[in-house]
């Protein structure tokens, strides 16, 4: 009787197994089929190298952010899937941040009179189209794609005149006071750094983006300041570098802008922030606060100006149409030295001037477009108004081969090219991208990482052996 009792119980028993195992079967299908299909529809990833390694750099992202053109990339390689899906990866971190990204092969062994239309030299080069603008690239690495975007998202090529003659700072001089690594830079951003002499020209090329004044050392003749005063009144943006000392025949043009170049030297008798920074010198001064200014509001790092001096607006000056915004102001610990900097220089009350002090000065002002010239080329809609641009700054040595690379150097530089060429979209783009190689987890990462490493494997450990002593009671 209870043999026949249990024989009639298994039956529904086995039935209630078999219709529990299929409906969790049953879930378990739709559990990894919408897993796909979520896997599918939403992407999220997650970069935890130093500076995002794997991902864009910030840079790169907000450059594509404001290109409003769209981009077609047209890839010379061969019929390699390898090669097409790794490019297919690449070019979908650039659209996630500009959706308007076209990407084509073409093989150049099958298609020779297109590959050579584009310029296309060998198999392997990748052609890169803004507008109806075009470059053919060898690299698709981060950093080449956002100088060759920035080359074509200029409308029009920027030549910038650096007048010579007079021992100004050269662009072409690789040795350590010459410009040769910020031109290599703004080269590869679309400018073209040319030196020009006024003197055998007597004149300002009318396709000048802006001229620079960079750091004389001798004494401008009359003729050559009426030909720069000119250019000024027509209308033309200005970069002046000026170093401590005379003003080389550049009175009238200091007055025309109406401000003070001194002739001091800037020093800054804060040790502690000196040897955090590595300065030996009391006359390289560390600007580390800036205001609101569209040259250096995005500065993250430092700026270094070796041998300075301060530039105010003559207050004497009172029907200037110019307006003045000052920037990179020194720390309070600083001063304008007025006699010889060698020994142990100390502050006098009586001749030198205490800081806080301005390193340099932005100067605008809007003039009738009917009086603009060429020499103040906008790449912007007809306006009733161009607005003229100067940067004075009491420093050269901040741009030179021995100092562009420390701190925010060339970013500050960039930003000022940029500006003076109103390229204004541009500013906050910096100018270097650093990959980084190591791992980088804040302390909540760490203490993730490592539950990942040790508490895991406990945690699989009991459960293993609970399920063990389980199935030895059994």
């Amino acid at each position: 009787m209870i043999g026949c009792w249990a024989s009639n119980m298994k039956k529904p028993t086995h039935l209630a197994l078999r219709i529990q195992n299929t409906i969790f079967y049953l879930l378990f299908v739709l559990i990894i089929g919408l897993l796909g299909y979520l896997g599918k529809t939403y992407h999220k990833s997650f970069d935890v190298t130093e500076n995002q390694r794997n991902s864009l750099h910030q840079t790169t992202q907000d450059l594509l952010k404001k290109i409003t053109k769209p981009i077609k990339l047209v890839a010379y390689v061969p019929d390699d899937a390898v090669v097409h899906t790794a490019l297919k990866d690449l070019i979908e971190k650039y659209r996630k941040y500009h959706k308007a990204i076209e990407l084509e092969f073409v093989n150049p062994d099958l298609d020779p009179v297109r590959a050579q239309q584009d310029g296309i030299e060998y198999s392997g080069q990748l052609l890169i189209k803004l507008g109806d603008k075009s470059e053919a690239v060898s690299s698709v690495d981060e950093q080449t794609m956002i100088n060759v975007l920035q080359r074509l998202s200029r409308e029009k090529a920027r030549l910038l005149i650096f007048l010579e003659g007079h021992n100004e700072a050269s662009p072409l001089e690789d040795k350590s006071n010459g410009l040769s690594k910020l031109e290599t830079v703004l080269e590869k951003k679309g400018f073209l750094l040319q030196p020009h002499n006024i003197l055998r020209t007597q004149s300002i090329p009318e396709n000048t983006s802006f001229v620079v004044i960079a750091a004389p050392q001798k004494d401008y003749l009359e003729a050559e300041v009426k030909i720069i005063l000119d250019y000024m009144s027509r209308g033309g943006n200005l970069l002046w570098l000026h170093e401590p000392g005379g003003l080389h025949g550049l009175d009238d043009l200091e007055q025309q802008l109406g401000l003070e170049l001194q002739q001091g030297t800037l020093l800054d008798a804060n040790q502690a922030l000196q040897e955090m920074l590595g300065i030996k010198h009391p006359a390289a001064i560390a600007v580390i606060d800036y205001g609101q200014s569209e040259l250096t509001k995005d500065l993250s790092a430092h700026t270094l100006f070796p041998f300075a001096t301060s530039i105010n607006k003559d207050e004497a000056i009172k029907d200037s149409n110019w307006k003045y915004q000052p920037i990179l102001s020194t720390l309070i610990t600083s001063w304008l030295e007025s006699g010889d900097i060698q020994g142990n220089v100390k502050f006098d009350d009586d001749a030198d001037k205490p800081g806080p002090l301005d390193i340099g000065m932005i100067l605008t002002r809007e003039i009738p477009e009917s009086d603009a010239t060429e020499n103040n080329p906008v790449d912007k809609p007809a306006k009733k108004n161009t607005e003229q641009r100067v940067v004075v700054l009491g420093d050269s040595d901040f741009m030179q081969n021995s100092y562009i690379g420390q701190g925010s150097n060339l970013d500050f530089a960039s930003n000022i090219f940029n500006w003076l060429s109103t390229d204004d979209d541009l500013l906050s783009i910096k100018s270097s991208i650093a990959p980084g190689n190591d791992l980088s987890l804040t302390n909540t990462g760490r203490v993730a990482l490592a539950a990942l490493w040790l508490v895991l494997p406990l945690v699989l450990m009991v459960l293993g052996l609970f399920r063990w002593m389980r199935r030895r009671k059994r």
